[in-house]
């Protein structure tokens, strides 16, 4: 199953608001079928996967001759540009004239990314949105130019070690006790004592913050890029894992 994001829709929207409206509506009827079409936006936010993989493989491939269709140039290569990057981050790239898929990863082939803020939304673990903030802003360092691939992998750690954090402090003031320590490994001790964890879950999610922290080498043979996308899925995960385990305590 393939899931795009809503920033890849959305810069899909801004490439196809970029050339005249006749092209515009054209390329939406070719691929949606759709006629009158009074707002992009909805269009293409509730286009099936399969035709938004055949516009954005279009829009990436066959960039230069839309260019033609465009009133301001410097605009539409902006968004081709942005659009390139946020696929990127959906796991799609354009190699010899065809789209190609990436190694799926969790993040984009489950849309974990949109269920873990959900959901953390309404845990009451994030009032201040901090860790909300992390996780969006690890994603706009991914596909920034240049790309951060470190502060796209800081940014969720930072996410994952809040949520432990926040947990932790939380079942404490329901338990009546105290929590003096604020620090992560505190924190996943206290949340396996407190029963929300069990030792081998407080074990392989030490082992993921480390996994990702500052000074973790770059194994042999992988890219930034790749390492980057291993790095969030292992550490969005692992952070959804433990929202939902404080949740069901």
């Amino acid at each position: 199953m393939m899931i795009f994001s809503h920033q890849t829709r959305g810069a899909i929207v801004q490439v196809l608001s970029a050339i005249s409206t006749a092209s515009t509506e054209t390329f939406l009827y070719k691929h949606l079928g759709e006629l009158d079409v009074f707002s992009y936006l909805p269009a293409v936010a509730s286009a099936p996967s399969e035709a938004l993989k055949a516009m954005l493989a279009e829009l990436l491939i066959n960039n230069k001759i839309l260019y033609k269709e465009a009133p301001v140039k410097h605009v539409f290569v902006s968004g081709v540009e942005e659009l390139k990057r946020w696929a990127l981050h959906d796991g799609w790239t354009v190699e010899e004239d065809r789209l190609v898929r990436l190694t799926p990863v969790a993040e984009e082939a489950t849309g974990i990314r949109d269920k873990f803020l959900q959901d953390i939304e309404m845990s009451g673990l994030d009032g201040d949105s901090a860790i909300r903030v992390a996780v969006e802003n690890s994603s706009k360092d991914f596909v920034a130019d240049p790309p951060d691939f470190n502060g796209s992998t800081t940014k969720v750690r930072i996410a994952l070690e809040t949520v432990a954090r926040r947990a932790a402090k939380s079942v404490a003031e329901r338990k009546g006790g105290g929590y003096p320590e604020d620090s992560w490994g505190k924190a996943l001790y206290f949340l396996r004592t407190a029963g929300v964890i069990e030792p081998q879950e407080e074990e392989i999610l030490a082992r993921v913050y480390t996994f990702i922290s500052p000074g973790a080498h770059v194994p042999k043979g992988i890219t930034e890029e790749e390492w980057a996308r291993l790095a969030r899925t292992f550490g969005l995960s692992s952070a959804y894992f433990l929202l939902r385990k404080y949740v069901a305590s």
